[in-house]
This record gives C-alpha cells, structure tokens and sequence, in this order.
C-alpha cells in the first residue's frame, strides 16, 4: 500500500478490488474504499509501490502495465495511469522493493541486470531517465526490503555479502559509494520488512536473533549502534510488515501473539 494525499494505492495479485475489476494494482478513495477510475491493468503481480510527486513507482513480477511493456518495474501517472518513458527493464522474478529520495529510485528484489547495467539484487536508478547509477552494492541474495533515512540505504533480506562486506540479512548502505557501514545487526534469518522512527530501526522477518540478543521475528535497533533495544514484542512467528506512525508500530505476518497478547 501507498498513501498520497485522499487516495490509498494498492498493489498484489486480485482482480477486483473496490467494487472493480482492477489487475493487480488500483487506486482507492481513503473515504470511501472504491476503486477510481485509475487502472494500470498490471499483467502479472505488484509487490511494491512508491509514490513522488505525479509518478507512482511499482515493481512486482509483472510483464505488462500501464498500457505497455514493462518488466518488473514501471513508472505510471498518477493521473491517467499510463506508464511513463522510464523503463529500468529488470532481469530476474520480480523487483521486491523500491524506495525514493530526491532523483534516485532504489530497487531491490532478485534481479541482476536493471536500468541497463549488471546490478546484483540492488540498485539506483536515476528517476529521470531509469538508467542504473554507479552505485553498486552487490548483493549475493535477494533483496527484500529497503528504507533510506538521510545519507542511508538500509536494505534487508537473505543475503550474507552487501556493500563489499559480509552482513546478514540486514546492513546500511553508504548512499553516496555503496559501502556497507560499520552498522551491523547480523540477523539470524531473513529479514522482510524495515520502518525507521527518529533513532530507531524497526525490522521483521524470520530471525530469532539480531542486534546481539534473542528476538523473535521482531525488534527494535539503535540507528548508531546496530544493538537490540530493550523493545520486545516476541512474536510467535514471522513478520512480514511494519509501518509506524507517532507512538505506534504496526506489525503485520503469521504471527498468532505478539506483545503479550493473541
């Protein structure tokens, strides 16, 4: 999901949605729940959507949307639904995640070629002509999720080597060379999901263990350090998205408790 202004966008696999027949990814009204007249007609799955300006970002597994050919990733108007010129052309299954800051779009997923050069599961591309930057982290798994705060990219997923480091499943990327920081939680299994609040980093997945203490699928990380805050949900199973808002996070997955209660 993908929040602008009174409208809610939506990618996944449905067909109907909102009252509509809507392939994949549709725009809803945040008052009443009805599907607008936007329709990309996404040939294939949406995964992840980014919003800047008039331009909706989306990635997913699709070969098809907004009207042409498009694999993997497209930039669609906000306004008629059509995608654009920019045409980064992923190689792989599918692009997991995308995330804007200022003219660059990063992706992440389980390509490794996008916006015309070799990328290996991540990237930047340049939001203006959809070519890939220098930036070059290299990644030797998936890339599953991604959130940029300020000078970095944070990027999560089943990889072990990121940024000309070992890192697993979770690291912070120089946003300017690509590098991995000295920040490194070393999550014991996949991690899926990442919000960011002020000096904190939330993060889901399938870990028991991250930022050097036992955490069950969710936990919260100091944004310098890299260590495990006393913040504990325990949740009994995997989680798979986080968003936070004020004083609260929300977690979503295939947990049955979380926080002390079912």
């Amino acid at each position: 999901l993908a929040v602008s202004g009174s409208t809610v966008y939506a990618g996944g696999s449905f067909s109907t949605i909102g009252g509509q027949y809507r392939g994949s990814i549709a725009a809803l009204s945040a008052s009443t729940g009805l599907a607008t007249a936007w329709n990309p007609d996404a040939y294939g799955d949406v995964y992840t959507l980014a919003i800047s300006g008039s331009t909706v970002y989306a990635g997913g597994s699709f070969l098809y949307i907004g009207g042409l050919d498009r694999y993997r990733i497209a930039a669609l108007s906000a306004s008629t639904g059509l995608a654009t010129a920019w045409n980064p052309n992923a190689s792989g299954s599918y692009v997991r995640n995308l995330a804007v800051s200022g003219s660059t779009v990063y992706a992440g997923g389980s390509f490794t070629t996008i916006g015309g050069q070799a990328r290996n599961r991540i990237a930047a591309l340049s939001a203006s002509t959809g070519l890939a930057t220098a930036w070059n982290p290299n990644a030797n798994g998936t890339v599953t999720t991604l959130a940029v705060s300020g000078s970095t990219v944070y990027a999560g997923g089943s990889f072990t080597t990121i940024g000309g480091q070992p890192r697993n499943h979770l690291a912070a990327l120089d946003a300017t060379t690509g590098l991995a920081t000295a920040w490194n939680p070393s999550a014991s299994n996949n991690v899926y999901t990442l919000a960011i609040s002020g000096s904190t980093v939330y993060v889901g997945g399938n870990f028991t263990s991250i930022g050097g203490q036992a955490r069950n699928y969710l936990a919260a990380l100091d944004v310098t350090t890299g260590l495990a805050t006393a913040w504990n949900p325990n949740a009994s199973n995997v989680v798979y998205t986080l968003a936070v808002s004020g004083s609260t996070v929300y977690a979503g997955g295939i947990f049955y408790s979380i926080g002390g209660q079912t």
